[in-house]
């Protein structure tokens, strides 16, 4: 019975690259697990385990870790810095359980709990063994094999003095190897590559394998967290006959800078940056010459352009398989062509007032500010590239009906810009919902 439960080291050679490619299921199975796992410890700290309020969370973390071995013929939880990764894969958890994951966390990393591994189905009775380690009389110490009186022989415990002193050593001869400002251009040069061919695929109707995307996104948020000036730098490496490529990568780019100054976690960094990466893929179908056109366009060539979002979802949707993400991709391309709301306008023309139209996601408005900005800063064959202080004036003023003010205003943050001071002085006072 208590031979199917060790507690184990990590088997990853590099803790700080730990990660693996994406599956609903499992991911399904591991919200359970920890969801589970956080109730039993919270317990723990009013009840002894032998209660009989232990029997059915205990029979639940028993099966799904044992639906997941039966997966993949093995169960490995690891907590890397503030997350949960369940066989190499980030657990991600809704924002209502965050709070409940940092919890689980704390309680494992006081016990010097790292984490915990089985290679053989779970039982209850070396789960309550296990959960034991949290009650709120035991001060007994534990080694890899649990508390002195209740052994572990199935489940290896991982110690997490021992995983953050190579986290620690990982970080610093990481830093040593790298030079963070050239590596952000070489995965710059990568990202531009790739959405070069992908927008090629999408010329011919032919889906294309994101997964590399999710790497050099990943990549993207990593830096961001160490270096964000160099991302602000790299959006200013354009070339105009190939506007279109470098306006997604642009985007992707301030979307994660702007993502972080709005305290988005990097899972949700690395969800917002892969949808901006492709958020105006359609475009791609779009004829050249009336890409490039000087003036308005005509009725048809509003619909061929109103059409390229709809072709943007399309390859999405052609891509293999079809998870809760695949539909935040959707969504998220669709909505941000939204206006945030309607301007009410005064007899000269000027907004006085925005209403809101609808409420959109948090993805979608901040990829409409960063899209409208990298647009407006980058020159077309239609007119110059304005400048940086002249293109936020202008969204703030005349375009302002189409954010979130109170985004926008933290975007001008973000970039350390004052346009304001060339507006008017009833402009210049605090932007809100009703407008300025």
């Amino acid at each position: 019975m208590a031979e199917n439960l060790k507690i184990t080291n990590a088997q990853t050679d590099n803790l700080v690259d730990f990660g693996r490619e994406h599956s609903e299921k499992l991911q399904s199975l591991s919200r359970s697990v920890l969801s589970t796992l956080y109730m039993l410890v919270r317990s723990a700290k009013m009840y002894d385990p032998d209660n009989a309020v232990f029997d059915r969370p205990l029979m639940t973390l028993q099966d799904s870790i044992n639906a997941i071995i039966q997966r993949e013929n093995r169960f490995e939880l690891m907590g890397i810095k503030n997350s949960f990764y369940i066989n190499n894969m980030l657990v991600k958890v809704e924002f209502n359980a965050v709070d409940n994951m940092r919890y689980l966390l704390d309680e494992l990393r006081s016990k010097d709990v790292g984490g915990f591994e089985l290679v053989k189905p779970a039982q209850v009775p070396e789960l309550k063994n296990f959960i034991w380690i949290f009650a709120q009389d035991s001060a007994d110490p534990i080694d890899e094999q649990g508390l002195q009186d209740r052994k572990l022989f199935a489940i290896r415990i991982a110690r997490w003095s021992k995983l953050k002193e190579k986290l620690d050593k990982e970080k610093l001869e990481d830093d040593q190897k790298v030079d963070r400002k050239k590596y952000a251009i070489t995965v710059y040069a990568r990202a531009v590559f790739f959405i070069g061919k992908y927008m090629d695929a999408v010329r011919k109707g032919q889906p294309l394998a994101t997964r590399i995307a999710v790497r050099l996104v990943q990549d993207f948020v990593d830096i961001c967290y160490d270096q964000s000036v160099h991302f602000l730098g790299l959006t200013t490496m354009r070339r105009e006959d190939d506007y279109l490529v470098y306006h997604q990568v642009n985007t992707c780019l301030l979307a994660i800078i702007f993502g972080a100054e709005l305290g988005l976690t990097k899972s949700q960094l690395r969800d917002l940056g892969f949808i901006a990466l492709f958020h105006d893929a359609g475009m791609a179908t779009i004829p050249e010459g009336l890409s490039e056109k000087k003036g308005g366009l005509n009725a048809e060539e509003r619909a061929l352009v109103n059409k390229a979002p709809l072709v943007s979802v399309r390859m999405i949707l052609m891509e293999k398989g079809f998870s809760r993400t695949t539909l935040h991709r959707v969504v998220t391309t669709l909505e941000y062509k939204t206006d945030f709301g309607t301007a009410v306008r005064d007899a000269r023309g000027h907004i006085q007032m925005i209403i809101p139209k609808s409420s959109l996601g948090l993805y979608a408005k901040v990829i409409a500010i960063c899209a409208s900005y990298d647009a407006l800063t980058s020159k077309r064959p239609f007119r110059e590239a304005y400048g940086p202080e002249v293109a936020l004036m202008l969204m703030w003023s005349e375009l302002r009906h189409k954010f979130d003010p109170d985004l926008l205003k933290v975007f001008m943050k973000v970039l350390a810009i004052q346009p304001i001071k060339i507006l008017s002085r009833r402009q210049q006072g605090p932007l809100t919902m009703g407008g300025v």
